[in-house]
């Protein structure tokens, strides 16, 4: 009988080019129930007295939070909780919104983004509470060095800085976009709820597109 004929590597190839190049990548889900695991999954800075998380998602990872409030050490810095620099992923509360809470305990900036990588970040539901910068920028949040950030309905609250008690935006390249977003009680000498140098800010009354 005659050999039926094997298809030519070529096809071969391009199927498994279809399958490792085009195919989207899925995005890693990882879960977050309180503070020391998010910290070791997202905090990444490297400067000679921080202290860096030890199990640091990749870019375009998805970290879902646990209901309640996360507060305490291990923090980044002796000012800050959360820092990351050059990477981007998103933070999704779990919950209905503002019942995933990160609390300064008026003592630290809740977080410091510093750049993510040409990628968007994305904070998406969480409560941001009683953050304080010492008198330096962002009781809350402070986003530079172009940095991507969407802050989605999320609530930015009694947190207290010298400039932007909310949120803190610098340097040109640094795009932040702040939808369906609640600003209550922060304070600042300049900016209560949002400082800008240089960068970019929106609030959006509706939801992203």
């Amino acid at each position: 009988p005659r050999r039926k004929a094997s298809k030519p590597r070529f096809f071969k190839l391009a199927f498994l080019f279809i399958v490792l190049v085009v195919t989207p990548i899925m995005a890693v889900v990882h879960y977050a129930n309180d503070h020391p695991v998010l910290f070791n999954l997202i905090s990444n800075s490297v400067c000679s007295s921080c202290t860096t998380g030890n199990n640091i998602v990749d870019n375009g990872d998805d970290v879902a939070l646990g209901v309640g409030t996360l507060s305490g050490s291990p923090f980044a810095s002796s000012t800050v909780v959360y820092y990351t620099i050059g990477i981007y992923f998103s933070l999704i509360c779990s919950g209905t919104p503002h019942t995933c809470i990160f609390d300064g305990l008026n003592s630290h900036r809740l977080m410091t983004i510093t750049g993510t990588g040409g990628g968007t970040m994305t904070l998406a539901g969480i409560h941001f509470k009683d953050g304080s910068s010492g008198g330096y920028s962002g009781g809350a949040l402070f986003i530079c060095c172009s940095a991507l950030v969407s802050v989605q309905g999320c609530k930015l609250s009694s947190n207290q800085a010298g400039y932007g008690g909310g949120i803190a935006a610098w340097n040109s390249g640094t795009t932040v976009n702040a939808y369906t977003t609640i600003f209550d009680g922060n304070t600042a000498t300049d900016g209560d709820d949002i400082y800008v140098s240089g960068a970019s800010v929106t609030v959006h009354s509706t939801c992203p597109p």
